[in-house]
């Protein structure tokens, strides 16, 4: 949306410079430079590495003893300050209130000891998705313990954009959101020309998909006007809630943007979400098979309605694995449960690069959950990936199955390395 607002009419007449942009996500798939973006391409290995040494350094140096993601996430920063860009896009690592990318907008411990004060600059706008059970080892066994966490992102004076949540989840954050001195909150399910109750697809992933849209156009909006690269509201509309925004996007000339932006969504294929991926570098499997990282139960609900909707009458073979401590048995009975001529190839993703901390499930507790499922000999364990997509992919052509492979961002981000080092291509 950013890059649309770019190569906007009203952005060129205006004539003012491109915003210049970085995203921050996490894990990376492929490699560990891959999470972070300028202008929506990924940075260099040669600046990553460049960067992250110095970064190592004054880890030693200080004896700050900081962990790999906190090193990431200077990194990451820094790279961004380097850049000078405009608007960094950055996602929570994991829950919100303690992730080290949460340092935006927090006063130093050291201000009161030093001269001068160190300043870092609040967020232009903060945003929560919809809230899930994961991670609850860290971050709350209930939905309200995890929203809790995740609120800690708030900051007083900043707008907050929420998604569609249960009742008592919203209301939670808004207590939490106005304690915090939040005065501007929007629901994505207000936002002007997205209509998330009633998604342009029948599936989950259509309504994943206009939800997600929703509140990035109200995030990608809040941040332009706050920089300023928005024509100001007529004087009645100055307010800032969800139908405010609505109203001064119908009755102005941002009309032609707002829909440019609106449409985004529509074209944006991201990597390891319902992904189309040519498996024929590898195997002899010629259709496209789907690869999802799929970890918890909200994105395997929306994973198996997809799968539903292409398999039809046909049989699917799962290529499944999961990081250690996931909930397999709500996960697979989502995806398995009623579909008795499935077959699954346990695996597991190898060591990720950067996050010693990922463990992978074993095959054989992949296997396990899968067969308390599907019947009979339904279920086979290939430890190594190659293996077991080739594996998958024979028992695909032999059935005329449908391949899927999923469970996990690390079992994506290795199928999307073999692919690409055997020369195909990735997105």
């Amino acid at each position: 949306m950013l890059a649309a607002y770019n190569a906007s009419q009203l952005r060129i007449e205006s004539g003012k410079p491109p915003i210049k942009h970085g995203r921050f996500t996490s894990p990376h798939l492929i490699d560990r430079w891959d999470c972070i973006t300028i202008d929506e391409k990924t940075i260099s290995e040669t600046i990553f590495r460049q960067v992250e040494a110095k970064v190592l350094a004054r880890n030693i140096s200080e004896n700050i003893q900081a962990t790999e993601f906190e090193l990431l996430t200077a990194t990451a920063f820094e790279i961004f300050t380097l850049e000078n860009v405009d608007i960094g896009v950055i996602e929570v690592g994991m829950g919100g209130r303690l992730d080290s990318t949460n340092i935006l907008g927090q006063t130093s411990e050291f201000d009161e000891l030093e001269q001068n004060q160190q300043y870092r600059p609040k967020p232009l706008v903060t945003a929560i998705s919809t809230i899930a059970l994961d991670h609850q080892g860290f971050l709350g066994n209930t939905l309200l313990e995890i929203a809790t966490q995740k609120a800690g992102i708030v900051k007083s004076g900043v707008p907050l954009v929420l998604a569609m949540n249960d009742e008592a989840v919203t209301q939670h954050i808004m207590q939490l959101a106005s304690k915090a001195g939040v005065t501007q909150i929007l629901h994505s399910k207000d936002t002007a020309g997205f209509d998330v109750t009633r998604a342009s697809s029948t599936t989950d992933a259509g309504h994943a998909r206009q939800q997600n849209g929703a509140m990035a156009f109200t995030i990608t909006w809040l941040s332009l006007k706050r920089l300023n690269r928005l024509p100001a509201p007529p004087t009645t509309q100055a307010a800032c809630g969800s139908s405010t925004l609505r109203n001064e996007i119908r009755t102005s000339s941002l009309s032609t943007l707002a829909s440019t932006l609106r449409a985004v969504p529509q074209s944006v294929v991201w990597p390891g979400r319902l992904q189309d991926i040519n498996m024929a570098p590898l195997t002899s499997y010629t259709p496209a098979a789907l690869l999802d990282g799929a970890h918890n139960v909200e994105s395997a609900t929306v994973l198996a309605n997809t799968v539903r909707d292409r398999a039809r009458d046909r049989p699917v073979i799962w290529v499944l694995a999961a990081s250690k401590g996931k909930d397999l048995t709500s996960m697979f009975e989502l995806l398995l449960a009623g579909r008795s001529r499935d077959r699954v190839v346990a695996t597991e993703f190898g060591a990720v690069d950067g996050m010693p901390w990922i463990m992978a499930t074993q095959a054989e507790d992949v296997e396990t959950a899968a067969a308390n499922i599907l019947p009979g000999e339904s279920v086979v364990v290939e430890k190594d990936v190659d293996a077991a997509l080739k594996e998958a992919s024979r028992l695909a052509e032999e059935t005329d199955a449908l391949l899927v492979i999923a469970g996990s961002l690390y079992l994506v981000g290795d199928v999307l390395r073999l692919v690409r080092n055997a020369g195909g291509q990735i997105s």
